[in-house]
């Protein structure tokens, strides 16, 4: 086979390929926000209980769709999140175990990247206050809190590339 048909038979391999593979399905109900680094971070749409979800209800929604709750592990992510969400969300980002340490719940390891204002750290101590909201205003910024795991919100939930 010459150097033409072996371009050929890759392009057709290719085309195969990726005709083939299935596209990523935004599951009704949801909006996209972006993709960015390997997630396809996705919401729910703006609409009766979308915004009054409890942390435990936040994590429920997104599993009933395939998703996990959205673990933010860059300033890329955050950044990206922050232009496009638009409203209060939670977040992965828990600390039963340890006050004021917070762990993932999808991958039960400690954050290695939070994006709590300086001001607004978790107050050491406060058991109550033991999940992660993101609040975006305006699309001016968004900062994290935490916050009582009960009090409601919207949620920001992702799906690894490729999965």
């Amino acid at each position: 086979m010459d150097k033409f048909g072996i371009s050929v038979a890759i392009s057709f391999a290719v085309f195969l390929t990726l005709s083939s593979a299935s596209p990523i399905q935004i599951h009704a109900g949801f909006e996209l926000i972006g993709t960015i680094e390997g997630k396809i971070f996705v919401m729910p749409i703006v609409g009766p209980g979308s915004n009054n979800l409890t942390f435990q209800d936040a994590v429920s929604k997104c599993q009933s769709a395939g998703y996990r709750i959205a673990t933010l592990e860059s300033q890329a992510q955050n950044d990206m999140v922050e232009e496009l969400a638009g409203r209060w969300s939670w977040i992965d980002g828990i600390d039963l175990l340890i006050p004021d340490v917070f762990f993932s719940i999808n991958t039960g390891k400690n954050l290695t990247y939070t994006n709590f204002l300086e001001w607004n750290r978790p107050v050491p101590g406060k058991d109550d206050r033991n999940c992660i909201r993101i609040s975006c205003t305006n699309g001016n910024y968004c900062e994290w809190l935490d916050v009582n795991c009960n009090d409601k919100y919207s949620v920001i939930c992702e799906v690894p590339v490729g999965i």
